[in-house]
Order: C-alpha cells, then sequence, then structure tokens
C-alpha cells in the first residue's frame, strides 16, 4: 500500500555559500524514480525578521507518495545528501530534517501560520517528536527542524507563485554571474506573467544573487509555463549544471496575517498596525526617515531606511495627524534607538488638511494687519484701525500625497514582499494537475541527471 511522505529540510546553508534549495534539488534528483510526485517542491519563506536567518529564511518541503520500502529509501537519501552537503562548517548553520507520514495535521499547519510571523523556539518545535508519524533530525542545535516543519505546515493553499531556479557550477562559486544583459530584457518583455525581473526604475537587474550561493539565477512568476519560458529566452555565458521550479509563498504578503496594538509589538515579529502620526518625519544620519505613530495603546517609531530609495521621499510628505496602516518587521530597541517598526509598506487610510496661515487685510483701508500684541488682536499700521476679534486668514495647501497603498521600489522588496504588479493577483485554486506537473519535473531531472551522472 502506497502512503505519502513529507520532507522538510532547513538551515543547510551559510551567510559564505551553500543554499537550501540547492540541496533539495539535488535531493529531488535522486529521488525522483523512486516515488511519485504530489507537488513541484515547495519553497517556503518564513517570519523574513528572524534574526538567525541566512538570507531570507527559506525552508523545503518536499512531498510524495510510494511503497514504504521505496519511502525509506527516500529518507536515507535525504539524510546521506544533507550529511554531505550542508555546511557543518559554519558556527551559524543547524540543519533540520523534518519527516511527516501521511497527511498534515492540524497542529503542524497551525505551526507554520504562526511561524510566518512569530518567532518560534528549538524547543517548541522538539515537542512534535513524541508523534509517531513525525521524525526530526537535528544538527548542531537543530534550529533547522523549525523552518522544516514550516515548510511542511504550508501547503500553499492560498496564493502563491512559482520560481525557476538554475544552478551554476562548483567553481564559479563566488564570481560574478555571466549572462548576455540583452536577454534578460527580452525575456522580461516577452513574459508579462513573470515579475521584479528588472527595476527599470533604478536600471537594476534583480534574477541574479551576488552572492557565493550555487544559484545562478532565480525567475518568479505566476505559472510554470511562464517562468520556464523565460529561463528559455535568457543566454547564460557559463555552465549551469542543475534547475527546478519551486511552488513558493514568495510574494503573497503572507507574512502579514495578524493586526497589533503596538503595546502587543516585541522584537523581530512580522506586524501591521493601525496608528496616527504624532510627529514629523525626519531625516537621521544615514538618510533614514523617522516619524512616529500611535494608537489608543502607546507610541513607536517607524523607519524607512535609506536602501528604500524613493520610498522615503514619499512618506516625507506626511504630516501630524495623518492615518495609516503601517506593514514591517519589530526592530528591538537598542542603545542608540528605541524599538522601531522597519516599515514594508504603508496605506494611507485619511490624510489631515495642511494649510498656511496669513494676516488678515484691514476692513477700512484694505492693507495686511500685523499682530497687535499677545491676545491683542491686529492693528493696521497705515490707517491705525484696530480690530481685537479678527482671524487669520487660512489657505488649503494641496497635499503631495494620496490616499493608498506605497511600497519601496523593486530593489528593495523582500522575499515575501506583494509587488505592485500582483496587486490584483491571487493564485489559489490555480495549482496544476498532477500529469501537467510530471511533464515539468521530468524535463527538469532529466537536465540534472546530466550532471550528476
Amino acid at each position: 500500500m502506497k502512503e505519502i511522505l513529507h520532507i522538510g529540510i532547513d538551515d543547510t546553508d551559510s551567510r559564505k555559500g551553500s543554499c537550501t534549495t540547492h540541496l533539495a534539488t539535488v535531493i529531488v534528483t535522486k529521488i525522483f524514480d523512486l516515488v511519485a510526485f504530489l507537488d513541484f517542491p515547495n519553497l517556503i519563506r518564513l517570519n523574513p525578521n528572524i534574526p538567525y536567518k541566512t538570507r531570507g529564511n527559506g525552508a523545503v518541503a518536499i512531498r510524495v507518495k510510494g511503497e514504504a520500502s521505496d519511502l525509506e529509501q527516500c529518507r536515507e537519501i535525504t539524510i546521506k545528501t544533507i550529511e554531505e552537503l550542508a555546511q557543518f562548517g559554519e558556527e551559524d548553520t543547524n540543519p533540520g530534517i523534518v519527516f511527516i507520514q501521511g497527511s498534515v495535521p492540524t497542529k503542524i499547519k497551525d505551526f507554520s501560520n504562526r511561524a510566518m510571523w512569530d518567532v518560534i523556539t528549538i524547543a517548541e518545535a522538539d515537542k512534535f517528536n513524541s508523534s509517531p508519524k513525525i521524525d526530526l533530525i537535528k544538527y548542531g542545535n537543530g534550529r533547522g527542524i523549525i523552518g522544516g516543519l514550516g515548510a511542511i505546515g504550508n501547503q500553499l493553499e492560498n496564493d502563491f507563485t512559482y520560481e525557476h531556479l538554475s544552478y551554476r557550477h562548483p567553481l564559479k562559486y563566488g564570481s560574478n554571474r555571466l549572462i548576455e544583459r540583452e536577454s534578460i530584457l527580452v525575456a522580461d518583455k516577452a513574459t508579462p506573467l513573470t515579475f521584479n525581473n528588472v527595476d527599470y526604475e533604478y536600471n537594476s537587474i534583480m534574477i541574479l544573487p551576488r552572492g557565493a550561493d550555487p544559484v545562478f539565477a532565480g525567475i518568479r512568476g505566476e505559472t510554470v509555463e511562464e517562468v520556464c519560458k523565460a529561463w528559455s529566452l535568457l543566454r547564460p555565458l557559463e555552465d549551469i549544471i542543475m534547475k527546478m521550479v519551486y511552488r513558493t509563498n514568495q510574494h503573497t504578503n503572507q507574512h502579514f496575517v495578524k493586526e497589533f496594538t503596538i503595546k502587543e509589538l516585541k522584537p523581530h515579529l512580522s506586524a501591521y498596525l493601525d496608528g496616527e502620526i504624532i510627529k514629523t518625519p525626519y531625516y537621521i544620519s544615514g538618510s533614514h526617515l523617522i516619524f512616529r505613530l500611535k494608537d489608543e495603546t502607546g507610541e513607536i517609531d517607524c523607519a524607512a531606511y535609506e536602501p528604500t530609495k524613493r520610498f522615503r521621499g514619499q512618506l516625507k510628505n506626511l504630516i501630524i495627524g495623518d492615518k495609516l496602516t503601517v506593514f514591517g518587521g519589530i526592530r528591538p530597541a537598542e542603545e542608540t534607538h528605541p524599538m522601531t517598526i522597519n516599515i514594508e509598506r504603508v496605506k494611507i487610510e485619511s490624510l489631515e488638511e495642511k494649510y498656511s496661515t496669513s494676516n488678515p487685510l484691514c476692513e477700512k483701508c484694505g492693507a495686511r494687519l500685523k499682530s497687535a500684541g499677545k491676545e491683542k488682536g491686529y492693528k493696521c499700521f497705515k490707517c491705525s484701525a484696530v480690530f481685537k476679534d479678527a482671524k487669520p486668514i487660512k489657505i488649503s495647501l494641496q497635499r503631495k500625497i494620496a490616499l493608498g497603498e506605497y511600497l519601496p521600489p523593486i530593489i528593495a522588496h523582500r522575499h515575501l514582499t506583494k509587488p505592485e504588479s500582483r496587486k490584483d493577483r491571487n493564485n489559489t485554486g490555480q495549482f496544476l494537475l498532477p500529469k501537467d506537473m510530471t511533464k515539468y519535473l521530468n524535463e527538469l531531472i532529466s537536465y540534472n541527471k546530466k550532471y550528476m551522472s
């Protein structure tokens, strides 16, 4: 009788190199002929504000079905591959492997939902080891089991996207990625259902990582067909040894699921809250923009940092009394600053009227009045008339910002940030039929086997 096995892996990489998706691609290629795949491998981005993350806090889930003996082989291959390829020499690399047999328990789904915005301890994750159908394998301090559980628990039942990832030869790690730049522009314009390939505003290519990891390029989009088409139009100028398509929660805003009051905030949360500006935005050293927000429970600083570019200039036009919904990560207090919201996006709910004032005109001669002294009204210095009850003239000024949602430019987007191009897009219920999925996986695995053989 065939059974289902979910494999979750995380924290196998380091800041100096390696990549969990690369390791997962190797595993998928090795086990592909043993079992039936129930989904593309899933790349799940968890709370991006966790201090222990390497880069994008991504974990991977692999979901397969097969005979018990074949599933046991999958387990052995997974463990062996991680022990061979994970960055065990790095102090902050603490891999974790999670195996769950059968359907995903509700308690794991709840755990995963919370992992999108909260800080979860290793001890909390460890409690699941008592279940007979859940097996947790830890290396180092075992922090990777948190991501492994989080990846398995998120079955992408709501909005999702795809990413086509390509991998370079190990001899190229750490060097500049070589590609015909014009082909990126061609691919971008030919595939309207891909996104964030290029930031035209800042003339920046976004599909090429800059680190020493194995990834050559990552193309993100709404459909498998579109990300694969975009890849086919690229012209790499170096050897590509493996490829894989991941179904993912990237660019879905999935980390903003819980509304907080200011009093409820704590470090490293992903949160959103409503508030009113009580301190005019101002720049600090480093060209970071700060303003202060309040709600019925307290006050907090909000920061738009220099890398958000023109986003800061837009928010500089806010004034005291404006009401906002602010989305961001909670930076802990330090000696140089209080606890702060690192702003990821802002929705302006209402704007205060902005106006200038001027002294009134003399009712007798039309000259501009001047103050006669504190609480003494106004006096005309042309005809000497005094007007004790005269009021200053208010002139309404046009605001340089409007109601609506504001985002940083693409170069400052995080992995989970939903871009403007996806504003009205939601892929819930649009998952490929298994036969279509298998067709794409067959092509990818055939390519990978050439290198792995």
